[in-house]
């Protein structure tokens, strides 16, 4: 199975010359003259201007400073470029799941729909159903790149194809991940005044955890949530997952194996020796953040980009550890960051509805993003507007860097962040990044980790509807059930000697009927053969 690499540090850090200074003005995204204008789509060429609605959520970061991806300059542009103009239609944040249902109850679906992911059985029952149209034969003509795409990667061939080889969406595709982004977040002024090396072992973060106890400082913070308790860096030390994985090609849960025991004995006693914070299971997450930059709580895993830029701003200097070892040197085989080319954010999934005024046109549109040309556009913008040349190499100029947005709104603005299309390492064009040396340094410090891979994930594989529905109900009690006793596992409220007892408990739930039907749909996901075979 093939299992995305991320760009090597060196390589990465030679691409960064020059990218780094900002070049330029301001610019008002509304009033620059080299922007195109949404309704200035220019006509194709037997004079007429296809006109296409798209139904995409529009994420919270751009929502903050536009009302509509028709504001974004980069779809502009591709607007411009193809003759098709598209009208975008958002549900309201946070209603995104209840409007997408609402859409099938009406009398007339728009063109493109994203989202697609969430129809109930996912976007093949859609398919099956006959809302979305099955576009594998309209492929080779209507969107050769991202034909081309499919049936030159085995692997995300098989992520966007059915059983039965069958194509209904098109999906964000990342032939090159990005390196892990979640790591243990650590003050450097703190570690010099304990005289602590970055720990790398189980050993190493105790002995760290102990000084700082020492000072009055709460040492951990695990990461809130719906679900607290569960840590994978540390679980994965014992080669298992939380929930589904597969082991040399056998599906497994996490919760009933032996290694799922261990974890919680160290969790436990880590709990009890004060290492963990007492209010892990009620905290939010912006307040984990304003613990650790006041000094209460000495450690934390989150993503060290941010944490680091936000950091820097309040004079903080933070550096990151790598994933946690029982020894020095053991393999781990867990690793979750960008392991598969298919991206499954809510816009990377488009699919085209049974009510499309003109198929041809939706496709050709969506086939732009796997185009070299459209690639550019979306994952950097607009040249001239937020990037220029710098020499041979794009650099971001201050429309992107010094703007009233951020950098990471911006990306929502002039380029397409997350979408249906060809998508490149964020090291590479994501400006969040690029604006600090420091910032990418902090990224690619660990990466190059040659004793950890990703062997333990299950691929995107989808069920039908009838099994997806039975999976939900298991997965729903037994879920419920293990949350429970998790959190009462790490703080002492039940006895580590009910281990097993809680194992039989999860049987009882009917968790082996499930383990079956995730095995039947790998074993099918593993089957397919790409076009041509």
């Amino acid at each position: 199975m093939k299992i995305k690499k991320w760009i090597a540090a060196g390589l990465a850090t030679i691409m960064m010359t020059g990218m780094l200074t900002g070049c330029g003005k301001n610019i008002d995204v509304a009033k620059e003259d080299g922007t195109v204008q949404s309704d200035t789509a220019t006509q194709a060429e037997d004079g007429e201007i296809t006109t296409l609605t798209w139904w995409v959520p529009l994420e919270g970061s751009a929502s903050k400073f536009i009302q509509s991806y028709n504001e974004n300059t980069a779809y502009q542009e591709a607007m411009k470029r193809l003759g098709i103009q598209i009208e975008f239609i958002h549900p309201a944040v946070g209603q995104e799941k209840e409007e997408f249902n609402l859409l099938f109850l009406g009398d007339k679906l728009p063109d493109i729909i994203s989202y697609a992911q969430f129809y109930t059985g996912g976007e093949f029952q859609g398919m099956r159903d006959g809302v979305f149209l099955d576009i594998t034969d309209q492929l080779p003509e209507y969107a050769p790149d991202y034909y081309k795409t499919l049936t030159e990667d085995e692997e995300f061939y098989r992520e966007a194809t059915d059983e039965n080889g069958r194509v209904t969406a098109f999906y964000g595709y990342k032939p090159v991940g990005d390196p892990p982004f979640r790591r243990w977040i650590l003050n450097e002024n703190l570690l010099a005044e304990l005289e602590c090396e970055i720990p790398e072992t189980v050993s190493d973060l105790e002995a760290m955890f102990d000084k700082m106890l020492a000072k009055g400082i709460t040492p951990y913070m695990p990461e809130p949530g719906d679900r607290p308790g569960y840590e994978q860096q540390l679980m994965g030390m014992w080669d298992i997952l939380r929930d589904f994985y597969v082991d040399n090609g056998k599906i497994k849960f996490g919760q009933m194996e032996p290694g799922f025991k261990s974890y919680l004995e160290l969790m436990n006693k880590w709990y009890e020796k004060g290492y963990i914070s007492k209010d892990f299971t009620s905290i939010e997450a912006t307040e984990v953040n304003t613990l650790f930059d006041t000094g209460k709580i000495g450690t934390f895993l989150g993503p060290i980009v941010a944490n680091y830029n936000r950091c820097e701003a309040l004079g903080i200097p933070v550096t990151a550890a790598p994933y946690t070892r029982l020894e020095p040197g053991q393999k781990l085989h867990w690793n979750d960051c960008d392991i598969w080319p298919k991206m499954n954010y809510n816009a990377s999934v488009a699919v085209i509805s049974k009510d499309c005024s003109n198929v041809q046109a939706a496709l050709t549109f969506l086939n732009y993003g796997y185009t070299q040309e459209g690639a550019e556009l979306y994952n950097w913008g607009v040249e001239g507007l937020n990037w220029d040349w710098q020499g041979d190499k794009r650099v971001y100029n201050d429309t992107m860097l010094e703007n009233e947005f951020g950098t990471e709104e911006a990306s929502y603005i002039y380029k397409v962040h997350f979408g249906p299309l060809l998508t490149w390492p964020d090291i590479e064009c994501h400006a969040n990044l690029l604006k600090s040396e420091g910032a990418l340094n902090s990224r690619l410090q660990w990466a190059d980790d040659p004793d950890v891979d990703s062997a333990l994930q299950l691929p995107p594989f989808q069920l039908n509807d009838e099994e997806q529905q039975r999976l939900g109900e298991i997965e729903n009690e037994v879920f419920t059930y293990c949350d429970e006793m998790v959190l009462k596992f790490i703080t002492g409220a039940e006895p580590l000697e009910n281990f097993d007892q809680y194992v039989e408990t999860i049987k009882s739930l009917g968790i082996e009927e499930a383990i079956a039907l995730e095995q039947k749909g790998y074993d099918t996901y593993m089957s397919k053969k790409v076009i041509g075979e």
